[in-house]
């Protein structure tokens, strides 16, 4: 039988996208292609840009071209043919009989694109996946499809046996309740705080944000906490924050830029040597992406903690500078899960298993943050 023919329809590469900058292209050109690709991703593969075409279009070097693809086939976003062509994954993907199941991991587009732990998590997973012999798709949706139903129409028709949902959101809720009611096996596993349903993992940072602050107490003096605020505002979180400060004596406030530039409200918190930072993770990747340097010299003035984890600086050299972080061995939660799924522990609705975020005081942003 004749192999199905695979066809490109994807839109032309627009002229009006351009790099701006002269340095740091292969960033520019990560963020645009993964865009389109997420933008343009459909039920069957399709085929993607020749890397020489795109080369051509933005005046960059086959290699820089060839390392984005890597980058974007790593993420599990393209495919290679050896010898051939580069597919655009498609969002459903055909089931063998040799594989133990087939896996949906939905993933939050503006989470994945912004939060390297995210990143990281989906990547170590679906590798973990497939080594073990499952079959995987991920799936990119936006909030606003929870709340018009399609975004449980969209996962349903993959005929998933297992949805594996990283941090559901109460965008995903009623998907979930629907999936469920469809038999089929829903596995949450939350990260950070306060999942929209019941997960089976855990990662838990609180412990790990208290030896930061108590270290920040005992080493450096510090007597009172910035909390700074992103786009994107949790109650629960902040509360959660609040509790852990005020159990170590520390006086805080939240903050965010308002209408100040963003690089003029960095400058602003570095001026007093007993206040510590905290960026939680929407905020961290906020200013990494918008005020990079201003971000790099607050780290080298004051003791600044991540509590989501690294962060990216897309269009920028990662700062050498040091800042306390919450690592999490991402390895470890992907091949424990999948250990699970194997001798079917992972459906066990009554047991939770905790991973533990580590603080990694003084570490160079260069050794972890990815460059994008």
């Amino acid at each position: 039988m004749a192999r199905k023919k695979i066809v490109r329809r994807l839109p032309p590469l627009s002229s009006r996208l351009t790099l701006k900058a002269k340095e740091h292209k292969g960033a520019q050109l990560l963020e645009i292609l993964r865009g389109i690709a997420i933008a343009n991703q459909q039920e069957e593969q399709q085929v993607f840009y020749p890397i020489r075409e795109v080369a051509r279009r933005f005046a960059v070097p086959v290699s820089t071209v060839s390392r984005v693809y890597d980058e974007l086939e790593e993420e599990g976003i393209l495919a290679s043919v050896r010898g051939s062509k580069t597919l655009l994954q498609g969002l459903g993907g055909r089931r063998q009989l040799s594989v133990l199941g087939f896996v949906g991991m939905p993933a939050l587009t503006s989470s994945f694109v912004t939060l390297q732990d995210c990143r990281t998590f989906f990547i170590r997973t679906r590798r973990e996946l497939r080594a073990r012999g499952f079959a995987v798709a991920t799936l990119f949706y936006d909030r606003s499809e929870g709340q018009t139903g399609r975004l449980f129409s969209r996962i349903d028709k993959y005929d998933f046996d297992t949805v594996l949902w990283h941090q559901p959101d109460r965008a995903a809720k009623e998907a979930v309740a629907q999936l469920k009611d469809s038999g089929v096996q829903v596995i949450g596993v939350s990260d950070p705080w306060f999942p929209s349903i019941r997960c089976r993992y855990e990662v838990q940072r609180e412990s790990a944000i208290a030896s930061i602050l108590r270290d920040w107490r005992a080493n450096d003096a510090i007597t009172s906490v910035v909390v700074v605020r992103g786009i994107e505002i949790s109650a629960a979180k902040e509360e959660l924050l609040k509790t852990l400060l005020e159990e170590e004596g520390l006086a805080y406030e939240f903050e965010s830029a308002g209408d100040q530039r963003l690089a003029d409200f960095l400058r602003s918190l570095a001026g007093d040597k007993r206040r510590g930072i905290i960026f939680p993770s929407t905020a961290a990747a906020m200013f990494a992406f918008r005020a990079p340097e201003a971000l790099g010299k607050l780290m080298s003035r004051a003791r600044v903690a991540l509590t989501g984890g690294p962060a990216s600086f897309p269009f920028a050299q990662v700062p050498d500078v040091a800042a306390d972080l919450l690592v999490v061995d991402w390895q470890l939660v992907a091949e424990r899960i999948v250990s699970d799924l194997i001798n079917r522990k992972a459906f066990n609705r009554a047991e939770t298993t905790v991973f533990k975020a580590k603080p990694h005081l003084r570490a160079l942003l260069s050794q972890y943050a990815q460059r994008l």
